[in-house]
């Protein structure tokens, strides 16, 4: 068995586990001189909707924005729920692999899986033409990679703006305690000038934006929330690990009862949500959708609704492969009412995909319809 197959069955096993901190890759210096040496498909793909777009293409043949229908003669959903069997994600939830895919992602396990190519016979369909078949060359990596075409942008991890009277839009792109100290900026004290903040400024709208947030600190997902709310609540229901099968409060803070926190906002939330939504930020949002205290914009998030496998991870290399395996160590539930659709991650009130014109365009949809939402509250 080669070294790519045994990484296939691996990553085929991974996922099969349905938890999204589970992984499996090849060295990181090995992907690095794969993609170097190693010809790829040449189109940086979209998915939105069960369908293919090309987000940017160097071949004249092939222009931006059509959509692809089959690679080889085979349906392009169907090559996508093929890959999507090798991409862990928490439960049965689709977005954030389907986010992995459009992150780079699609060329690399396409080569894995289908094997390299030496050309591809690629059946296309631009709006209003009829399909049509075109031959392309396969391509190193650095020549399929397109301008950043993403909602959001490079900024702060920890961003407050308010574009309308009586309205503000909270970003957070990230949890990570480390990240958002070595951006110069502190996450309990951003939380309390801020809402102190939208107090002063009588805000009866308040946006949080968490698309692309992965997570980062447990308890400042918790601490979030304690500002949505004048009422003590729980955040987690139970840790367990294989150590220590029961914790407690002495173990983790986020099991004790939280406190409301002083400048409390009582006023309409409403979160926008995506794929990348994960992990610590899924936690908050399974809190604020199972206390009714929030309304979600947006896509399912990634993370799910009643918890996740994560905390301290174990990192393995193993001898023979080189493959590197992340296990994490504690089971987490969320302190959340049960729903019809377990498995499952935030599934927003408002879904909301943005289409291959929105994303070429720079049109952020999602938080048009935010702000919609808002503005009828």
């Amino acid at each position: 068995m080669s070294l790519i197959e045994f990484n296939n069955l691996v990553r085929f096993a991974v996922s099969a586990l349905e938890c999204g901190h589970t992984s499996s890759n090849l060295p990181g210096e090995l992907m690095e001189r794969y993609a170097a040496a190693v010809p790829m498909f040449p189109l940086k793909i979209w998915f939105a909707n069960s369908r293919a777009f090309v987000l940017c293409s160097k071949d004249e043949n092939v222009p931006t924005g059509c959509e692809i229908l089959s690679i080889d003669g085979e349906p392009i959903e169907k090559i996508r729920r093929k890959l999507m069997l090798y991409l862990a994600s928490d439960g049965r939830i689709q977005t954030k692999k389907n986010a992995t895919l459009n992150n780079d992602a699609f060329a690399f396990l396409y080569n894995l899986i289908y094997g390299v190519k030496t050309a591809y016979q690629v059946s296309l369909s631009t709006e209003g033409g009829n399909p049509r078949e075109v031959r392309l060359k396969p391509a190193k990596f650095e020549n399929t990679l397109c301008p950043a075409y993403k909602t959001g942008s490079n900024g702060k991890p920890l961003e407050i703006a308010y574009p309308a009277t009586a309205q503000a839009i909270l970003t957070i792109r990230t949890f990570s305690k480390e990240r958002i100290e070595n951006a110069g900026q502190n996450f309990p004290t951003f939380l309390q000038t801020i809402f102190q903040e939208l107090n002063q400024r009588k805000i009866n709208n308040l946006i949080i934006d968490l698309r692309g947030n992965g997570g980062g600190d447990d308890i400042y997902g918790a601490l979030l929330y304690s500002y949505l709310t004048a009422e003590p609540f729980r955040y987690f229901s139970a840790l367990e690990s294989k150590s220590k099968p029961v914790m407690t409060a002495q173990d983790h803070p986020g099991l004790a009862v939280q406190q409301a926190s002083k400048n409390h906002f009582l006023q309409n939330a409403i979160v926008l949500i995506d794929g990348k939504t994960f992990s610590t930020a899924a936690d908050f949002c399974a809190v604020a959708r199972s206390s009714g205290r929030a309304v979600f914009v947006g896509e399912e998030t990634g993370g799910g609704y009643e918890g996740n496998n994560s905390g301290g991870t174990v990192r393995e290399t193993l001898p023979h492969s080189g493959l590197q395996i992340a296990i994490p160590t504690a089971r987490y539930s969320n302190a959340v009412n049960p729903v019809k659709t377990p498995g499952r991650g935030i599934i927003p009130e408002f879904a909301l995909i943005p289409t291959i014109t929105d994303v070429l365009e720079g049109r952020d949809v999602q938080l048009e319809k935010a702000i919609e939402v808002s503005l009828d509250n």
